[in-house]
């Protein structure tokens, strides 16, 4: 598709809080209905970190949406993206605009994504047809990064000598490959199912106050009125 196209959207990472989170959530919850405070509580204490997901070269904008999709529905917060001279593009029709609850986070090459990630303590597990281990196995790690290659060449020579090791999606059927989605769909779902919310209680109050300033309209503004009434600047 093309970039002109409106049905595309540039990815950029999470903007960070303009006010300390407690102000946030103090200004905000008071004008978001309880119904809805609860939903945003309720995310938010099921995040999983312990999880993420690599896209290296991915370049159809509905294979990035669809992954994004896919990953907040399984607690997942936080996505890379490797350029690779390619910037990354969703389709929002497929998003229905989950990048606004994610932390999407843009490299421009393989060795600056793989090294913060090792640095936080993941192991990089590529997805293969002839990958050794079972899904299974990659869940009991502790903390995994799912890496998924191009649509076409699959993951650089430079990203599989980074990864730990590759793992097979298992398939009983005729077909001898899925699409890079439906994929990470499965190993998201086999990584996660048994693991609960891990945030940690500052982590869960700020990624509490950046959903509200997502629901409410102006935010800004409202925070800013409920600073000047109690004297702040």
């Amino acid at each position: 598709m093309r970039r002109t196209n409106p049905d595309l959207s540039d990815l950029t990472g999470a903007p960070a809080l303009p006010y300390p989170a407690e102000d946030i959530i103090a200004a905000l919850q008071e004008v978001v209905l309880p119904e809805r405070l609860a939903r945003l509580d309720e995310v938010a204490a099921a995040r999983v970190s312990s999880v993420t997901v690599v896209l290296e070269s991915v370049i159809d904008p509905h294979n990035t949406a669809a992954v994004m999709r896919t990953s907040d529905a399984h607690g997942i917060g936080e996505v890379h993206m490797i350029e690779q001279g390619t910037k990354p593009l969703l389709a929002k029709r497929v998003t229905r605009g989950c990048e606004r609850w994610m932390d999407v986070m843009i490299h421009g090459s393989t060795p600056p994504c793989v090294e913060g990630l090792r640095a936080r303590g993941y192991e990089l597990w590529l997805a293969d047809m002839s990958g050794t281990a079972t899904l299974e196995q990659v869940a009991l790690r502790p903390k995994v990064a799912l890496v998924f290659g191009n649509e076409h060449l699959g993951a650089s020579a430079e990203m599989r000598a980074a990864c730990t090791g590759t793992f097979a999606v298992p398939m009983r059927g005729m077909v001898e490959s899925l699409n890079v989605s439906v994929a990470a769909g499965i190993a998201l779902h086999a990584v996660t199912k048994d693991r609960p919310g891990d945030l940690g209680e500052r982590e869960v109050r700020a990624l509490r106050a950046r959903f509200l300033m997502e629901s409410v309209r102006s935010p800004e503004l409202v925070i800013e009125r409920w600073r000047k009434t109690r004297g702040l600047p």
